[in-house]
This record gives structure tokens, sequence and C-alpha cells, in this order.
């Protein structure tokens, strides 16, 4: 399958105590990478200035994915500061800025996620369809950076237009409050109203909830066989879900399938830890053993 993917790439640095690592991060890239292991055609778009490290750049093509570089003055860098009572805080020092446009390009799968920075609508009525899945990561557009560069969580004013080209809507409980002002299973299922076919409610340890036809299911976590790092889950099982069910149409397949993806994340750091086709079909299988028998 073709799969396009848009959202800027970042230098993520995460800062535990006094250590420090940097990475290449955005939800665009794990959700790139995420797609390209399981087997299709990825294609990625992203802002990004002529001193984007190059190692980087190679990083991306080695893993089979196109780039489209859209021009910026600075790219997007930002820290992740965990403390120590389980809170995490995340300032921003450069954004590449919003992307606005994107040439018309046939998929079977648009994926829109970005960590930090606006993403046009007009990008979404260019890539969705009648025939494709348009998944979208809502992380990008409940975000406010102040002066300071320090981000806050906003209500996302502008929802119900980008939802209407939606099929496949992703967001945590923090976002479904700042779209719906409510927490409450009720409150996600009326988000389908405004267009969307599903929408994934993912609760990181506590598993996930999906939204569809007027009803719902909790879907279970496959235990990691250790936690080291959580960035990218949540992109990795958007993209695993929004391939899986163009392939089915069908959401409980979807979301097993996209919580095995999400599971290989978390034990290692960054890109390194998400799974290949072969090793998320081991576990989805394992999943639906266990808890669809």
């Amino acid at each position: 399958m073709k799969i396009v993917v848009v959202g800027n790439l970042a230098k993520r640095t995460e800062i535990k105590g006094r250590k420090k690592t940097t990475i290449l991060a955005g939800g665009s890239y794990f959700a790139a990478v995420q797609a390209a292991r399981l087997g299709h055609d990825v294609t990625l778009i992203s802002k990004m200035s002529s001193k984007f490290p190059k190692e980087w750049i190679k990083k991306i093509e080695s893993e089979g994915i196109k780039l489209i570089k859209q021009p910026a003055w600075e790219d997007t860098a930002y820290d992740v500061t965990y403390h120590k009572d389980g809170t995490k805080t995340a300032v921003v020092h450069s954004d590449a800025g919003p992307i606005m446009g994107v040439p018309k390009l046939e998929c079977d799968v648009a994926i829109i996620s970005s960590y930090i920075g606006h993403i046009g609508i007009n990008v979404l009525k260019t890539l969705k369809t009648e025939e494709n899945i348009l998944a979208l990561d809502s992380q990008g557009f409940t975000k406010y950076k102040n002066p300071a560069g320090e981000l806050s969580y906003v209500p996302w004013l502008e929802k119900e237009e980008y939802l209407r080209c939606t099929d496949i809507l992703k967001l945590n409980a923090a976002e479904l409050y700042y779209l719906t002002g409510k927490t409450t299973l009720n409150s996600a299922s009326e988000l389908l109203k405004l267009g969307p076919r599903v929408v994934t409610l993912t609760l990181g340890t506590k598993g996930s909830y999906v939204f569809y036809d007027k009803k719902y299911m909790k879907v279970p976590v496959f235990e990691p066989k250790k936690f080291v790092d959580k960035a990218g889950v949540g992109d990795a099982y958007t993209a695993a879900f929004a391939i899986k069910y163009k392939e089915t149409e069908n959401v409980t397949e979807s979301a097993y399938f996209a919580a095995a993806a999400a599971s290989y994340c978390v034990e290692k750091i960054g890109e390194e830890g998400i799974g290949t086709l072969k090793k998320v079909n081991k576990r989805f299988k394992t999943l639906k053993e266990i808890f669809l028998v």
C-alpha cells in the first residue's frame, strides 16, 4: 500500500535527572517508520531547514521512506523533562512552522501527525479521497507554545472542519478533554458525529478504547518485555491501526494489531523499538489468542 505521512520532523531531547538523550523524533517520523517496517511504500512530508542533520536524512532514507522537504528557516526542536512525581514538561526551542499545502499524491492511507506545529485544512482536503483512509492524531492541534516555549493544552476550536475529512481520530485523555470539555466515554463517542468512522482513545498502560458505529470496545495492552521509553508509542499505534483498517475494515483486528505494534516501542529508545511486520504479527496473534478466544 501507498502511505503518505504529514508532519514536521523534530529534534527531541529527553531529560531524566542528569541524563540527556537526543533523538530524531516527531509524530510523523515514528508513524512513517512503523508503516515502512510493516512493508509499505511510505512518503513523509516535513518542513526542514538546510541545516537539518544529513545523518538523520540518511537514517530516514535507510528505512525506505521517500522524503518530501518543504523549506523552513529553522527545524523543530524541543526538550521533554521527566520529573520525580511522574509528570513531564515540554519546552520548544524552535519550530519549523506550519505545513499549509502538499502535492496531490495518490495514497491508500494518509496520516496527519505532528508533535507541535499547525497542519492546514487544505492538506487534508488535498490528500483525502473517497477510497482512501485518513488518520489524524490530535496531539499537534491541542498544544499552545507560550513566548518562553513552554507547551500547554488548549481547546481545538477548528476541529469540526478537520474531522469532516477524517476517518480515524486518535487522541489521549488530555486531548479528549480539550476537544470536548469532558473525559467520559460518551464524550469520545460523541466525536463520531463530527465525521470520523473510528475514534481511538489511548490510555498508556491501561490500554485503549475504540469507538465506532455507536458502540465501543476496550482493547488490552501487550505487556512488553521491558519498559525503556514511550516516545512514538501513539504514533506507531495510529499508523498500524490505519493500515490494518484499510486492509480489513475490521475494527477489532485493527485495534489489536495496533496494540501489538505499540508494545514494541517502549522497549527501546525512539525508532529502535518499532517492530517489523513479522514481530507485530507474532504479538497480534498472542493478544487474540488470550483475549478473543
